[in-house]
């Protein structure tokens, strides 16, 4: 019988609720208030600033039919308690320790960087996004922070030395598959010994750039071309529950967003008018090491 912790799962609500996982909600509260009031940005879930926290804009309905935020969160418009999972998650089943070296992948200005390097990481973010990357390292010089953040792709990856952690939240269902797996099959090269990957992921999200629906494809896209050893559980276990709701099966999101996201190919134009009732999908978390 495998007793292998549950680690690489879809998220639920009950999994921020040990003293451990409060701790760290806690700190991540208390990070953005500082921040925030220190004038410093942080890109919210979207992987943008500014989010206006409309009630029908995608962002909002993104969120799902019976949304719950976190008790007591510093910025939920920006920052919803499926964000907080992720970053909890992620730092609930490593051993994060001052001074190891961590690459992050698409996180610049992310508050999981920014937690990161606040405690003590040297952290490396790579981005496509000039905008986040500046910012990010006008932030690093403000608060001190070993925070160093790079316009980069990741299917090129270039650093003169590994890193200790190889970490990314809720990137690649952005990236086609083929690139998903060019990307897995270099990280192992970009990992010390018994250095860790670890990431998070839509899960079941019905666009068609997503494609990330069951545990043979987590294995078939992450581990398997990674020829990394999974760690805890060795098949990622689906609880079920989907929390969120993609925008464009909301009976309220605009025309327009329809229309664009059939242009870009995520979804038929048949579908067009098609609405959902109940959420669709949700985020799941894998981790794996350099054996």
């Amino acid at each position: 019988m495998n007793t292998a912790e549950v680690i690489n799962k879809t998220m639920e609500p009950e999994d921020l609720r040990s003293d451990r996982a409060q701790a760290v909600v806690e700190e991540l509260n208390a990070l953005i208030r500082l921040l925030q009031g220190r004038g410093q940005r942080i890109s919210a879930w979207y992987g943008t600033f500014g989010l206006t926290g409309e009630p029908d804009s995608p962002e909002q309905l993104n969120r799902g039919y019976g949304y719950r935020p976190l008790p007591d969160a510093a910025d939920d418009r920006n920052f919803p308690w499926f964000l907080y999972w992720e970053i909890v998650w992620v730092v609930l089943h490593n051993e994060f320790r001052p001074g190891q070296r961590l690459l992050d992948l698409g996180g610049s200005s992310s508050l999981f960087s920014y937690y990161l390097a606040s405690k003590g990481l040297d952290v490396t973010t790579v981005d496509l996004k000039q905008e986040l990357v500046d910012n990010a390292n006008a932030v690093a010089r403000a608060m001190g922070w070993r925070l160093a953040n790079r316009v980069m792709d990741m299917r090129a990856l270039r650093f003169d030395a590994p890193f200790d952690h190889i970490t990314s939240i809720c990137v690649y269902e952005h990236i086609p598959i083929s690139a998903r797996v060019e990307i897995n099959r270099r990280i192992r090269d970009s990992l010390v010994a018994g250095g860790k990957f670890s990431i998070t992921f839509d899960y079941r999200n019905p666009s068609r750039a997503a494609r990330i629906g069951s545990p043979q494809e987590v294995h078939e896209q992450f581990v398997k071309p990674s020829g990394l050893v999974v760690r805890g559980n060795p098949t990622f276990v689906d609880t079920g529950t989907n929390w969120l709701l993609h925008p464009f099966y909301s009976p309220r999101v605009s025309w327009g967003y329809r229309w664009r996201q059939i242009k870009k190919g995520h979804f038929p134009a048949r579908q067009f008018l098609a609405t959902k009732r109940e959420n669709d999908y949700t985020f799941g978390a894998l981790f794996l090491e350099k054996g």
